[in-house]
């Protein structure tokens, strides 16, 4: 199914008995998935950008890893550690990237994690792309993290200034919510719906989520305020 067609499914369910259905349904996992769609956009963005500001030839090389990597080839990796180590700046950065999310689809989640806290860290690093980073470790780390190690990643991102502050809120709503800190999970969420700024499919997710704390166990926690 579709990301167009779950939320088609959720909007059609007024009563909060259908929410929770839903929710058991497809889980805590393709909601963070959602959050994380817009960093896949806003990897994609960046790669047009350095294809048309960097050497042909590396965005060449580049485009053919990406397909090798799509199509099982081990070649893939030959080719994008050589751009992430020789290659110009851009593409540095963005084979590091597509590494990274090739360990996380081999199910290398510790080494993904590890490699997207590097990109985050690096101060060679777009704070764009930095963002992306920091987005992608944390939802990587939603299943097992707690809400302080949640909170610890994605604190930066939530500034008013922050292009990342709506995702950055859900993904520790979503973590206050797994942890059953309703009243946290609540606050993220109604913030979210308090900003004027905040994108549609994200009001509609927290609009969904507010759904389904009413009436769950409300457990105070030492993040709430």
């Amino acid at each position: 199914m579709s990301d167009r067609d779950f939320f088609r499914e959720v909007n059609e369910a007024v009563r909060q008995d259908q929410y929770r259905a839903l929710w058991d349904k497809y889980g805590l996992y393709v909601l963070g998935l959602a959050v994380l769609l817009v960093a896949g956009v806003a990897g994609y963005n960046a790669w047009t950008f350095w294809r048309q500001s960097e050497r042909q030839s590396a965005g060449a090389e580049f485009t053919q890893a990406v397909i090798l990597a799509e199509n099982g080839d081990p070649k893939a990796k030959e080719l994008l550690d050589a751009l992430a180590k020789k290659g110009p700046p851009g593409y540095q950065v963005l084979a590091r990237f597509q590494l990274a999310a090739a360990e996380a689809k081999a199910g290398k989640i510790d080494e993904a994690v590890a490699a997207y806290d590097a990109l985050a860290n690096d101060a060679g690093v777009d704070r764009i792309l930095q963002g992306v980073a920091v987005l992608q470790a944390a939802g990587l780390r939603l299943d097992k993290a707690d809400f302080a190690e949640m909170e610890r990643r994605l604190k930066p991102l939530i500034d008013p200034n922050s292009a990342w502050r709506y995702s950055a809120r859900e993904l520790l709503g979503l973590s206050a919510y797994k942890q059953n800190d309703m009243r946290e999970a609540e606050r993220q969420f109604s913030t979210l719906l308090g900003d004027q700024g905040t994108p549609q499919s994200s009001r509609e997710r927290a609009d969904m989520m507010l759904a389904l704390i009413v009436g769950a166990p409300q457990t105070l926690s030492s993040t709430a305020p």
